[in-house]
């Protein structure tokens, strides 16, 4: 994607006509929205270039699918949403510089996206004192308690402690974690041992590399050494791939579990993924009417592509955006604050909505790579969000 694709503003006339509106639970268009003129902006902030690639640009492609399906139903009560993109390269830098930009230059009501947690921190050290809506799609490791950060994705006790339970129960009592050197792996890691420890399970070891890491063969010959029942990866965007294939040439005969494994990677890289296992809220395999419609305009829309959890996690932001809006009544972000708490959307996943701590309730799927797809070993259903001492 070219640099000026990236960072010119958007609309529908660039978009094409979605596919039919999801719905949403709202209690319609108030006057005071529909009376405002011009478009709603917002701004779609993630890694488009850099470690993040692989999955940036199906987290755009879903939030694109769902401006063009709102804005083919008459928008937000009535107003067109018109979306500048920004690319922050996976960098605190660039999440910083481009947060300014569009709250700044571009004067946006919400930005919605980022993968990184590295970039939702840095991000958020720009949104939050300016008092502006962050939605942030990605699973991570929690521990966010602000009014103007709201998550759409997974925190631990949603994806590490179900997995954990079932982990603990068939295949072992300890692991070794190899992940990325930023906080996500890290905070996470923290949550992995306390789960561990609850089951009466051990974490023998956790090393963590810096982004760009071409070889993982000496900490394989320490996980060797050490002989856990299952091994722990949370490596990000391309240095996951990077790992996996020389997981795979060790033969450490070990199962392999990573909540980064998606249908991106799967279809990716079905050979390097199969038997592995991962938690997710979305799996393109999920059987419900709301997921064979998205997956059918998602299809419509981008071709015959994966879509994974933070994909769809971001098409539902979009949509509790517009619910939130259409309920207050304002595109003022404390009133838009407000109402988030009080929405909700059936999503491709199911119902989703927002706790009181600002975390969505979301699926928790256990499932197993096979060729490509996944195979589902326990679904958890759906798990309220729990950030200890939060109530916003």
């Amino acid at each position: 994607m070219s640099k000026s694709n990236v960072t010119r503003r958007q609309t529908l006339a660039t978009l094409g006509k979605g596919a039919a509106l999801a719905g949403v639970a709202t209690l319609g268009m108030p006057a005071i929205v529909r009376a405002q003129s011009g478009p709603i902006k917002l701004g779609f902030l993630s890694g488009l270039t850099g470690l993040e690639t692989i999955l940036g640009e199906t987290q755009l492609n879903c939030f694109k699918l769902a401006v063009s399906q709102i804005n083919a139903a008459s928008g937000i009560a009535g107003r067109q949403i018109e979306f500048i993109v920004e690319d922050d390269q996976t960098t605190t830098k660039g999440a910083i510089d481009k947060a300014r930009k569009l709250i700044n230059q571009d004067q946006v009501d919400a930005t919605i996206g980022l993968i990184a947690s590295l970039t939702h921190v840095a991000a958020r050290s720009v949104t939050t004192p300016a008092k502006k809506l962050l939605m942030y799609t990605t699973y991570y490791e929690g521990d966010v308690c602000e009014r103007y950060f709201f998550s759409t994705g997974q925190i631990p006790n949603q994806q590490i402690d179900p997995s954990v339970e079932w982990l603990t129960a068939n295949e072992g009592k300890s692991t070794y974690i190899i992940g990325s050197d930023y906080v996500w792996p890290r905070k996470s890691a923290d949550a992995i041992k306390a789960a561990m420890e609850a089951k009466g399970g051990k974490v023998l070891d956790a090393e963590f590399f810096p982004f760009g890491t071409s070889d993982f063969g000496p900490a394989l010959d320490r996980v060797k050494s050490a002989n856990p029942d299952f091994v722990w990866c949370m490596c990000a965007g391309n240095d996951l791939i990077t790992f996996l294939k020389q997981f795979n040439s060790f033969g450490l005969g070990k199962q392999l579990f990573s909540q980064g494994l998606d249908d991106v990677f799967s279809q990716a890289e079905p050979e390097l993924t199969n038997g592995a296992i991962s938690d997710q809220s979305y799996f393109m395999g999920i059987e419900s009417e709301e997921n064979a419609k998205f997956k059918a305009a998602y299809r419509d829309m981008f071709g015959p592509k994966p879509i994974n959890a933070i994909g769809e996690a971001t098409y539902n932001a979009v949509y509790l955006y517009k619910a939130a809006v259409e309920k207050a009544g304002s595109t003022e972000t404390e009133a838009v604050i407000d109402a988030l708490g009080q929405v909700e959307f059936d999503a491709p996943q199911g119902k989703v909505s927002f706790a009181s701590n600002n975390v969505a309730r979301s699926n928790s799927i256990l499932a197993r790579a096979n060729n490509g797809d996944w195979d589902v070993i326990k679904d958890f259903g759906q798990v309220d969000p729990v950030v200890p001492g939060c109530s916003l």
